[in-house]
């Protein structure tokens, strides 16, 4: 997707400073895992969290940056991350790096 959009998104002609990153390059990046195929197909609950967390910041990042009337819609899907993330961490003893991910957002 990040070839397609050519690393940046931008609206309205405003450049919005937020990388693209799948669920993929996650675990491949932060965790270091050489066969991620593999990993995935040994833990879909895993990856289908870490999937709806990351649409989750990169929507919640698009609605601040892009609207004033949004506020509530973004705080809401703000928590819903962070109830995903707990629930990751409870039910599946997996830690997703929130940290991590902010400070990816000033490398594109």
């Amino acid at each position: 997707m990040r070839d397609y959009i050519n690393r940046n998104i931008r609206i309205d002609g405003r450049l919005i400073p937020y990388p693209v990153y799948t669920s993929w390059e996650y675990f491949e990046l932060h965790d270091g895992i050489e066969d991620v195929e593999d990993f995935v197909d040994s833990n879909p609950a895993i990856e289908e969290l870490v999937t709806q967390i990351l649409a989750l910041k990169q929507s919640c990042f698009l609605l601040r940056h892009t609207t004033h009337s949004c506020q509530s819609l973004s705080d809401s899907l703000f928590y819903l991350k962070l109830k995903l993330i707990k629930e990751l961490k409870e039910k599946y003893h997996y830690n997703f790096d929130d940290a991590w991910m902010e400070n990816l957002i000033g490398r594109i």
